[in-house]
């Protein structure tokens, strides 16, 4: 009866998305362009944006204007996944709630409590979490890029490129997170954005302190008028300092994470050979003791 009652629940919501899928003008449907296929988040991705398109105006009604702008950031400092906006981001909230939900209602009426709990919680927060997982690991390439990348952009402005065609040739010929935002940036600039504006923009929307020094630094040498290529050159020996001392950081916050999980995987498996020895050495002297 459960397995009923979610199967008809999962039919009943894709009836009244395709009830209120708006229908294409026009006679010729063959000949209408076909909307790109949206994969969401997740292993799941494609069956939780699917079950979440009815549900994800409900969900958009709780944001706030200042919460939109957050998921907003929060997006584009994962790279926007699948060209994703906060629309695609409710949808995904609202099919992982749906799906997950369903299946853990499912196994709490089987019996299974902590497994349906599980599998609700996982529903709620799978979306913030794998796009927080992606935005970590995004801003943690751009930082570990970003001084090879001044070097390479040092040498090509000192060489008497220009500096947008300069960063242009760089993004093209080093591929990555920091090449995709120097283009956007760029992109932004050819459109009719002021430097200052476009790389204003490109610090707020990610997270990586030494891309903002970079960003603080060319923008104080165009104001004061410095030359381009000393003021690069010393950027990129700042950013190397900077990569260097964050490895350092890392590194020692790492030594006390891996001396306590040697700790907890190395103590146990070392009082069982003590007290092993011990028993074996004592021919069962502790059996008499204890009777």
């Amino acid at each position: 009866m459960a397995t009923a009652a979610a199967f008809c629940l999962v039919a009943f919501v894709w009836g009244v998305h395709l009830r209120a899928a708006p229908q294409p003008a026009g006679q010729d449907l063959a000949v209408q362009a076909k909307p790109a296929r949206r994969k969401g988040l997740g292993p799941l991705g494609p069956v939780t944006d699917l079950l979440g398109g009815p549900l994800a105006p409900l969900v958009l009604r709780f944001v706030t204007p200042a919460a939109r702008g957050r998921l907003r950031l929060r997006i584009q400092r994962a790279g926007r996944p699948n060209g994703m906006t906060v629309d695609d981001y409710a949808r995904d909230k609202a099919g992982c709630i749906l799906f997950y939900g369903s299946v853990g209602l499912f196994l709490i009426s089987s019996g299974q409590l902590p497994i349906g709990l599980f599998l609700i919680i996982a529903g709620l927060l799978q979306t913030d979490v794998v796009l927080w997982g992606m935005a970590r690991d995004r801003q943690a390439a751009i930082q570990k890029a970003l001084p090879d990348f001044l070097d390479v952009l040092t040498v090509t402005v000192s060489a008497g490129l220009g500096f947008r065609h300069a960063l242009e040739r760089v993004s093209e010929t080093m591929p990555g997170a920091l090449s995709e935002e120097m283009t956007t940036a760029l992109k932004q600039m050819e459109l009719g954005a002021p430097l200052r504006d476009a790389f204003v923009e490109l610090r707020q929307r990610n997270a990586s302190e030494s891309l903002a020094s970079f960003v603080t630094a060319i923008l104080q040498a165009e104001e004061l008028g410095a030359p381009l290529a000393r003021a690069l050159t010393e950027i990129s020996i700042d950013m190397r300092q900077d990569a260097h001392q964050h490895a350092r950081r890392r590194a020692q916050k790492a030594e006390p994470q891996v001396t306590l999980i040697t700790s907890f995987l190395m103590l146990p498996g070392v009082l069982l050979l003590i007290f092993g020895l011990l028993w074996f050495s004592s021919e069962g002297a502790f059996s008499r003791v204890l009777g």
